[in-house]
């Protein structure tokens, strides 16, 4: 797999230094974050064809899950700047997770990705849950500091965090900004109900902003970013404002999607 997004950046790149105005690629959101990582701050458009489980940027920018609906968009679409965000310096398109969903995501194979689909992580979720701790973190942006003990923390750049859940009511790819969403105080029960909560529509503690670093108090822990996961102990985030040009729908409007 690494060999394969090695060779898919070695094309990217090529196509920019050729100045193509747009590349198509397949794939799912992993793979996209890893395109987009080349094409911000370039000419060259990104024209999506969604073919992973969640498939969670097509969602922010409205573009169709179904092949040929995504083609239509690429060829006869319109392009629009998007913001991304970066996570020490390199690009991601949806967010940033620590605590419960990173456990997950590193949990999950491609084989149960394949057979459920999104339930593949409800369905890890329970064998993880009982045996995850919660993470203390410090946490400074623009607006302030705060310390907070938590199971879960997400950080989003889109509309959409995680296949059809949205990371907040006015939350969109060109809202210049990164919403910070907090499940829970540390104990199992807050996170269930903030959790659950927040699938039906609910707030959770939600700060927006546009600068945020996180440093974890004591060890390394698993961040899943854009699904791909990572080890890390201090995480400087950032949105870069319409950095990526994509290929969307002739009607698209980024807050009603």
């Amino acid at each position: 797999r690494v060999d394969n997004f090695a060779m898919t950046e070695q094309l990217l790149r090529a196509e920019v230094a050729r100045g193509t105005p747009c590349v198509v690629v397949g794939g799912g959101d992993g793979t996209l974050s890893h395109a987009a990582n080349i094409l911000r701050g370039t000419g060259t458009a990104l024209g999506i064809l969604p073919l992973g489980t969640g498939n969670t940027f097509a969602r922010s920018v409205g573009v169709p899950l179904d092949l040929p609906g995504a083609a239509r968009v690429i060829a006869e679409g319109r392009t629009v700047a998007v913001d991304v965000g970066l996570l020490n310096g390199r690009a991601f398109l949806n967010s940033v997770a620590l605590g419960l969903s990173a456990q997950i995501a590193r949990s999950l194979t491609e084989n149960l990705k394949r057979r459920l689909g999104l339930l593949a992580w409800p369905v890890m979720g329970l064998q993880v849950l009982g045996r995850h701790r919660p993470l203390d973190l410090c946490l400074t942006s623009d607006q302030g500091s705060w310390q907070l003990r938590t199971h879960q923390l997400l950080v989003a750049n889109g509309r959409y965090v995680a296949g059809p859940l949205r990371a907040a009511a006015d939350a969109s790819v060109t809202d210049q900004q990164l919403d910070v969403l907090v499940f829970g105080q540390g104990r199992l029960i807050s996170l269930l109900r903030a959790g659950l909560g927040w699938t039906l529509g609910q707030p959770v503690l939600h700060v927006a902003t546009g600068h945020l670093t996180v440093q974890l108090q004591g060890e390394t822990t698993w961040a899943s970013v854009d699904g791909e996961v990572t080890r890390l102990r201090t995480l400087a985030l950032a949105v870069e404002a319409g950095s990526l040009l994509v290929r969307v729908p002739a009607n698209f409007e980024a807050r009603q999607v």
